[in-house]
C-alpha cells in the first residue's frame, strides 16, 4: 500500500513536470514563430484570375521581378534593412513586370507594393513558415482574383544561389528543422508505467 502511494505521488510529480515543460516548449515555439514573421520578408503575386493564360503570365512577370532583385538583399543584415531595400528599388521592379508584360503581349495592369500581410502556414516541402503577420513584396496582376504564388525573398529562400539562413538556431530549427517536442519526462513516465 505505501509502495502504491509513494508511487502514484511520484507518477503525478513527473506528470506535472511535463505538463510544465510541455507549455514552455510550446511558447518557446510560439516565441521562435513571432520572431520568423518578425524577420521574413515574403514575395506575394497575385495573378488576375485562375486561367490557364493568367496562371503563366504570373510565373513569367514571378520570374522578371526575381531576377531584377537587387544583389544588395541577399547581403542585408536584417528584415527591415532588406525591407528599405525593396523599397528603394520598387521602381525597378515595377519596370520589370511590366516589361514581362509588354513582352507576354498583356494589356494586364501590375502594382508593386510593400506592405505587412496575413498568411497561413506553409510547408515548401524543404522549409516551413508559420502563420502570422510578414511584411511582403505583393505584386498583383489585373483583379488580383486568381491563385497566388509566394516565395521568401530575406532571409532569400527563394532566390537561386542562396544561402539561407535565420539569426537564431530556435528560428532556424522551426523553419528548417520540423520542430518535434518531445520530453524526456514523459518518455521515462511512460517506460516506468509499462513495466
Amino acid at each position: 500500500m505505501f509502495f502504491t502511494v509513494q508511487r502514484k505521488l511520484w507518477a503525478n510529480r513527473i506528470l506535472a513536470v511535463a505538463f510544465v515543460l510541455t507549455v514552455l516548449a510550446a511558447l518557446g515555439r510560439a516565441f521562435a514563430a513571432q520572431q520568423v514573421c518578425r524577420d521574413t520578408v515574403r514575395l506575394h503575386i497575385l495573378a488576375n484570375s485562375d486561367t490557364l493564360p493568367d496562371q503563366l503570365l504570373k510565373l513569367q512577370v514571378r520570374d522578371a521581378v526575381l531576377d531584377a532583385l537587387p544583389a544588395a538583399l541577399a547581403t542585408a543584415p536584417d528584415a527591415q534593412a532588406a525591407a528599405d531595400i525593396l523599397r528603394a528599388n520598387l521602381p525597378r521592379l515595377q519596370s520589370a513586370a511590366q516589361a514581362a508584360l509588354r513582352k507576354a503581349h498583356s494589356g494586364q495592369t501590375v502594382q508593386l507594393r510593400l506592405e505587412h500581410c496575413h498568411f497561413d502556414a506553409k510547408d515548401y516541402g524543404t522549409f516551413a513558415l508559420p502563420a502570422g503577420q510578414y511584411t511582403a513584396l505583393r505584386v498583383e496582376l489585373g483583379r488580383a482574383d486568381g491563385h497566388n504564388w509566394f516565395c521568401v525573398v530575406y532571409p532569400a529562400l527563394c532566390v537561386a544561389g542562396a544561402t539561407p539562413h535565420y539569426a537564431t538556431g530556435a528560428q532556424n530549427a522551426l523553419v528548417f528543422g520540423r520542430y518535434q517536442v518531445r520530453l524526456a519526462a514523459w518518455d521515462a513516465l511512460q517506460k516506468a508505467l509499462h513495466r
